[in-house]
């Protein structure tokens, strides 16, 4: 897509570009961030969209997950590759580099999370290990090359240490000495020129034999080498030359194995750019609450309660659609301030979407892939090129005419504005028709009354307003869609206390057929803002029943599971008395043949009464077997398919379904970290659980738009609409399960409400043995509704 440097600041996408780049850790980064503009792919776009979406769900599992720890390395690879050498402190800028490569690599490649684009970036670099190794064997985390960089090295230092300890005891026996206390200064030990010397008062400097490196300001003391240490001070002295040379020789050495692998270093910083640039991206997104649109085939728009990135304070959302039903919007009215911040919006919204950013709008969104957007909005005037505002207007307007396509998205604002009324509306109804007639996607304002008219008897072009507060004199910002705009004047006019006598003398000079425009728009606007009061108020209510329902019906599966439980155990009571049943009666039988051998008594009432009690027991073993298939549920293995969730009524647990049943019944089920055979007459069909997610909330991939859950990492539960004991027990199975998974955060959503459900939610998580901590969400997290836990 190529679009005009002067676009780019007429929609403020600079300013965007700048807060992206705000958030990159690396300076190469931040020039891609900066040099960042629309792509004109279809396939760009999606690719640029889901690299954001990756990074917002890494930062959701990991919010530490950053390039930090790599430096900017592109001039140390240059200066090596032109012979050059490199410090310690460098030396250790390149290893750190490659150690954050080395680790952002095998982070994504190893990690549970499906990011494939990011995979993509880290998959091809091979950051060499060896360079990374060597450089902190030889150079220390304090930025000097250490004593066993080399065996030379570390005797040479071995050696120093030897000397300047020799030439401190002779000097130590020097100032001890009662001879000399009257000859030196003072009884210390210093350095002048790098030799090791003794501060000697003038007078006695013939009584004392060495060598001057200095003396003081005053000239009253000489800095003398005695001579006593000058063979070791010299001798000191070459030993510290060799141990230069060789720290000069392994810095150059070290230097030269990055000369060799300068081409895999920068591409592993590179590819640490890209990782950073996409997390920005992520950053920037998550800093705006912003999502993925979804994008068309055709040239649409479609932004539900969009808005401005760059305004703060309560914002009002723009609703707008552009594509479908109608190619052309002409937004009319007067000057109010609203008309210019739809237009800029708009457009910047569709260039930052274009660009793979995600933008501050609801989920259902979409947008169409644009080759241009063309833009006239603001004062053109130049005094350096003698334009006036008109003229400067129709410079852009002539650029845009000879350049637009129906692959253009184009705004104007205050068309034909500078000029002559009647002049200047003809002017710029020509020019819609011109870019109308093209194909082109056009959103014109204009304060124009005769351009009403023309958007409403012109094929797929749409009249537009900005609704005006008239009790309070002030724009609602509100974009009304099919209703032309009004002037207001005359009711202004008399709120600010103009005298009726003009204000009917204004009137008379109005035709009757402009007044009656006027009543009409008046009816249309009222009828209008009756629809979206209706149409939000049946919005809100449809929200309330869904979220009722749902609550319902979470409350029917907890019901179910808590019946189908409480039968489990019951069968499991009856099943035992049953058992305990047949084993006493087994015993009586025992008991009595015994008595009646010992009575000798008729075996015929013997065998009578065995008979009885064999009947009892039989029945006994039928009932427990119709039980235990009641219990069972009748499943059949027909129903059953893999990666089911199935209910085992004796375990009271759920499942998944690792193997279809066995010829014999048996189904192989894997329950947390175990894996079972179970009969199909103990297990039961459920119904699979569907995590609601905030309506503020960020999930894996798209933000609040579009977005989907990282597969199998399962990191939010709602548990609104629930008392806190229930609420704790579904807390407490859920917890346990996201530890399997191996989750780090949690987002439980308890809603705001009163605060109770938060409280005992939160009093339980102190004591809970999978909880790090636990914190209230922030913003764009859900607010006081979420509570985030950090899982050990």
């Amino acid at each position: 897509m190529v679009i005009n440097e002067r676009v780019i600041h007429k929609l403020d996408f600079d300013k965007i570009l700048e807060r992206l780049a705000g958030h990159c850790l690396l300076p190469r980064a931040r020039e891609i961030a900066e040099a960042l503009r629309p792509y004109n792919n279809q396939d760009q776009v999606q690719n640029a969209l889901a690299e954001t979406g990756e990074g917002k769900a890494l930062l959701r599992v990991n919010p530490l997950f950053s390039v930090r720890g790599a430096k900017e390395i592109r001039p140390l690879l240059e200066r090596c590759l032109r012979g050059g050498t490199l410090s310690p402190e460098e030396l250790l800028h390149i290893r750190d580099t490659l150690k954050a490569a080395r680790q952002i690599k095998q982070s994504l490649l190893e990690g549970k999370m499906e990011t494939p684009h990011l995979q993509e970036i880290v998959l091809g670099i091979d950051p060499p290990k060896g360079i990374e190794d060597e450089i902190s064997r030889c150079i220390s985390e304090e930025g000097s090359v250490a004593d066993q960089a080399s065996p030379q090295l570390g005797e040479f230092r071995r050696s120093i240490t030897r000397l300047q300890q020799r030439i401190r005891d002779t000097l130590e026996g020097i100032v001890r000495n009662s001879a000399y206390q009257k000859i030196l200064q003072d009884p210390i030990i210093t350095q002048r020129s790098d030799r090791y010397v003794v501060p000697v008062k003038q007078e006695y400097r013939q009584a004392f034999s060495g060598i001057v490196h200095d003396q003081s300001a005053s000239g009253a003391t000489l800095y003398i080498e005695p001579m006593a240490v000058v063979n070791l001070g010299n001798e000191l002295r070459e030993v510290i030359l060799k141990e230069q040379r060789e720290v000069q020789r392994i810095l150059l050495q070290l230097s030269a194995q990055v000369e060799g692998e300068a081409e895999r270093i920068a591409d592993a910083h590179e590819a640490l750019a890209q990782v950073d640039f996409i997390l920005a991206k992520s950053h920037l997104s998550e800093s705006m609450n912003s999502g993925a649109p979804e994008l068309s085939d055709q040239q649409e728009i479609k932004l539900v309660q969009a808005r401005h990135p760059l305004l703060s304070g309560s914002v009002v959302p723009l609703n707008i659609e552009l594509g479908k039903r109608f190619d052309t919007i002409v937004i009319t009215g007067p000057n109010t301030g609203g008309k210019t911040v739809a237009l800029r919006t708009v457009g910047l919204l569709s260039a930052m979407a274009q660009s793979g950013l995600h933008i501050p709008a609801e989920a259902n969104s979409r947008l169409g892939i644009f080759t241009q957007i063309f833009v006239d909005i603001g004062d053109e005037q130049s005094v350096e090129q003698s334009l006036s505002t008109f003229s400067g207007h129709m410079k852009n307007i002539v650029d845009i005419v000879l350049g637009a396509d129906s692959h253009s998205l184009i705004l104007l604002d205050e068309i034909g504005a500078g000029t002559d009324p009647t002049e200047g509306a003809a002017l710029a109804m020509s020019i819609i028709t011109e870019l109308h007639e093209r194909g082109c996607r056009i959103i014109a304002t204009t304060h124009y009354g005769a351009l009403k008219s023309f958007a409403y008897n012109t094929p797929r072009v749409e009249n537009a307003s900005v609704e005006f507060d008239v009790e309070t004199l002030r724009p609602t910002y509100r974009l009304l869609i099919g209703i032309p705009g009004k002037s207001n004047a005359f009711y202004i006019a008399s709120r600010l206390g103009l005298n009726d006598t003009v204000l009917e003398r204004a009137k008379s000079f109005v035709t009757e057929r402009e007044m009656q425009v006027a009543d009409l728009i008046d009816n249309l606007e009222d009828t209008q803002r009756d629809i979206e009061r209706e149409k939000r108020r049946i919005q809100e209510e449809r929200k309330t029943i869904e979220t009722e329902s749902s609550q319902l019906k979470a409350k029917s599966l907890k019901l179910e599971e808590d019946y189908q439980e409480l039968l489990a155990l019951a069968q499991d009571e009856a099943t035992e008395v049953l058992r305990q049943t047949r084993h006493e009666a087994e015993l009586l039988i025992e008991d009595l043949k015994q008595a009646l051998k010992e009575e000798n008594k008729d075996q015929h009432a013997i065998e009578h009464a065995r008979q009885r009690i064999k009947k009892l027991s039989n029945k006994v073993g039928t009932k427990e077997k119709e039980i235990r298939t009641s219990a069972g549920g009748g499943i059949n293995p027909e129903e059953i398919k893999l990666g089911q969730t199935l209910y085992l009524t004796k375990l009271r647990q759920k499942g998944h379904v690792l193997k279809l049943p066995t010829d014999n019944g048996e189904v192989l089920v894997q329950v947390g970290v175990m894996k079972l055979n179970v009969q199909l007459s103990e297990v039961r069909l459920v119904q699979e659980e569907k995590v609601s997610t905030p309506r503020r909330a960020e999930t894996f991939g798209q933000g609040r738009i579009g977005m989907s859950k990282a597969q199998n990492v399962r990191t939010e539960i709602d548990l609104r609409g629930m008392m806190v004991k229930e609420a704790t027990e579904e807390l407490d199975k859920y917890l346990d399960d996201a530890v399997l998974t191996g989750a780090g955060l949690v987002y439980i959503i308890h809603g705001k409400g009163t605060g109770a459900l938060r409280a005992g939610i939160q009093e339980f998580l102190k004591g809970h043995p999978h909880v790090q901590s636990f914190r209230l969400g922030q913003h764009g997290e859900g607010d006081l509704g979420v509570t985030v836990v950090e899982l050990k």
